[in-house]
């Protein structure tokens, strides 16, 4: 069965455990979960002793709630000294969409009486209208307050059909984990547009926003309008219309392992280091041409549509060059665009869509579109089981692991790695000569060997030590050069928070060259043979304003005013992308310390992008 397509959803992560140390195993599972929000956080246990309540403690009819703004190491402090016993438990990690970070707007949320409590990941887009119409009396300023206070006021006796009668007047998306003292010792999941997978073992029950995050032995993706009742070593899954659903003939999916911290202090770190295995990871496989075309069924077009967000389209604007390499029109568009321009169609089109979670709403949104359209339609994700997954015909998966620093390190390097195996995969398709094919997969392992031998680390150092204290950053180059400088520059605002633009080298001339003084740093790339004297014109006349040259370039240059020179190694040039950014990802890092950052969690910032 297909997923419809969700129109946004909040970036959150929810997170319930039923069995011994629930309390405990929640805290656990939202902290693993903090990549999706960090602005806020709580829980809500079975418990039938009351706490006594202040700012973060409320209770209600044998269900507490704690819950505090910023991150869930300040709910940490409140819920892990109270020693706190529960076998039943729901949590919730916040990234905010309606309200500001505040403990009232924090879930869970509880209803009026006090007896049922629900976190929520998703947006509900008729909630100020249903709360209007019934005159619903609110507190906070979420959507999910008003689900609560409806179950509370349709509750008819049975738990899983008052859920589902709510939902159904509920326009949007979502994924509810309720707990409720008319039926304790359960937890309630329902599910429309958002991710969710439940899992059990022989003496606990989960439900998680992530099946990376999850806790359970047999874990299972809740499809739309599905239900599931979760126990002690027991799951019932139900359809929309309340039908008991086989387990046994969903089957049961696999997560990936990983994601341990180990030596390093920052996820973004590792990641990092992880690049030239996660690479040859991914090459390994794809090496064949027999494995994509069981992958792809011998896929044959005229014309490829990349549509991707962030980092995900700086890889399509890649991609596109390396496709157009091998004579095929192709093009490149920003989804949350895509989605509201005139739809011109070209026949015979393939639409190729590149999310690293499988959950980007604007990418999949615009899927569905295309799909409308008659495009046949293939998904570039990291996540096996993700939303996009069930959506698109076909699937490639790049096999980064996992990802938890929040801005985008080896899963980008991986899809560029697709885009390289697609490219030589379709000129042989067109033309029938494997040689190309074969020699580009050699070529992505030498790079990703020349990628772990390149000790660039006290360099990258050197460079964070010259800018940190900017407040304006430029980034110029042409052609490929132009696509690093786009994604370069979006790592570096990302967890820097300094104001920094990419331009064609060409185009900085045309208005933007007004900006630059003497307290100006501008990164300039240089690796295409064919328009190197254009871009080195272009550095000449930055210097000529007395603006800062940071030069990546295996080329000799001439301009002795360049501040810093980075002498990259000589390699083909369509693979400099791949190469380059691993420079510009550490800069950025080593960026972020000095000013202080966390650059695993930047703010306002959250891994899994399901907002428009």
């Amino acid at each position: 069965m297909l997923l419809s397509i969700y129109k946004g959803e909040d970036m959150c992560g929810i997170y319930g455990y039923i069995g011994e140390k629930s309390v405990e195993e929640v805290m656990k599972g939202i902290k693993r979960l903090e990549y999706r929000g960090y602005d806020s956080a709580g829980i809500a246990f079975q418990s039938g002793e009351k706490l006594n309540e202040d700012e973060n403690t409320t209770n209600g009819e044998n269900i507490t709630v704690i819950k505090n703004k910023g991150e869930i190491s300040n709910l940490e402090r409140i819920v892990l000294n109270k020693n706190l016993k529960s076998n039943v438990s729901i949590g919730h990690t916040r990234w905010a969409t309606h309200g500001e970070p505040s403990i009232k707007n924090s879930h869970p949320h509880l209803s009026g009486d006090g007896r049922w409590a629900i976190v929520h990941n998703g947006i509900i887009e008729n909630y100020l209208d249903l709360k209007e119409d019934l005159g619903l009396q609110v507190e906070s300023e979420t959507d999910t307050e008003v689900v609560a206070l409806l179950l509370e006021k349709y509750y008819n006796g049975n738990v899983l059909s008052t859920i589902k009668n709510v939902c159904e007047k509920l326009n949007g998306s979502y994924a509810f984990a309720i707990i409720t003292s008319h039926s304790p010792n359960k937890i309630f999941v329902a599910k429309r547009n958002s991710p969710v997978v439940v899992g059990y073992g022989k003496r606990y029950g989960v439900v998680c926003s992530d099946i990376n995050s999850i806790k359970g032995a047999n874990i299972y993706v809740l499809e739309n309008e599905q239900y599931a009742v979760i126990e002690r070593g027991k799951i019932n899954i139900f359809d929309k219309n309340l039908m008991a659903i086989n387990t046994s003939e969903l089957g049961v999916v696999k997560k990936v392992e990983g994601g341990k911290l180990g030596d390093y202090s920052h996820y973004m770190l590792k990641e990092i280091d992880e690049i030239p295995t996660a690479i040859k990871r991914t090459v390994n496989l794809y090496n064949n041409i027999d494995t994509l075309n069981d992958a792809l069924h011998k896929l044959k077009f005229k014309n490829i549509l990349i549509i991707g967000c962030g980092t995900a389209y700086h890889a399509g604007l890649i991609g596109k060059r390396l496709f157009e390499e091998e004579g095929i029109h192709c093009e490149c568009e920003i989804a949350s665009e895509f989605r509201y321009k005139p739809f011109v169609d070209k026949k015979n089109t393939l639409a190729i869509f590149v999310s690293q979670s499988g959950e980007t709403a604007d990418t999949i949104n615009a899927l569905k579109l295309c799909k409308q359209k008659g495009l046949k339609t293939l998904a570039i994700t990291n996540v096996r089981n993700s939303s996009i997954t069930f959506v698109a015909d076909y699937c490639i998966y790049t096999c980064a692991g996992s990802e938890i620093g929040v801005a985008s390190t080896k899963a980008y390097n991986c899809q560029l790695a697709i885009f390289h195996i697609l490219s030589k995969y379709f000129n042989y398709i067109k033309n029938g000569d494997s040689k190309m094919f074969y020699d580009e997969i050699k070529n992505l392992k030498s790079i990703a060997t020349l990628i772990r031998n390149n000790e660039i680390k006290p360099i990258c150092r050197h460079i964070a030590q010259k800018i940190y204290k900017s407040k304006s950053i430029y980034m110029i180059g042409r052609g490929l050069d132009y696509s690093i400088a786009a994604e370069a520059s979006l790592k570096l605002k990302e967890i820097s928070y300094i104001h920094c633009e990419a331009y064609p080298a060409g185009e900085l001339k045309h208005g933007t060259i007004s900006l630059i003084d003497k307290n100006t740093f501008v990164f300039a790339f240089v690796t295409q043979e064919k328009i190197k004297d254009k871009t080195f014109s272009n550095i000449n006349e930055v210097v000529a304003r007395e603006g800062k040259i940071i030069l990546f370039s295996p080329f000799d240059n001439s301009n002795k005013k360049v501040v810093e020179e980075i002498k990259v190694p000589k390699i083909k040039e369509r693979y400099y992308p791949l190469f380059i950014i691993n420079y510009l990802q550490l800069i950025s890092y080593y960026t972020a310390l000095l000013l202080g950052n966390n650059p695993d969690k930047p703010r306002s910032l959250a891994k899994s992008v399901t907002v428009e």
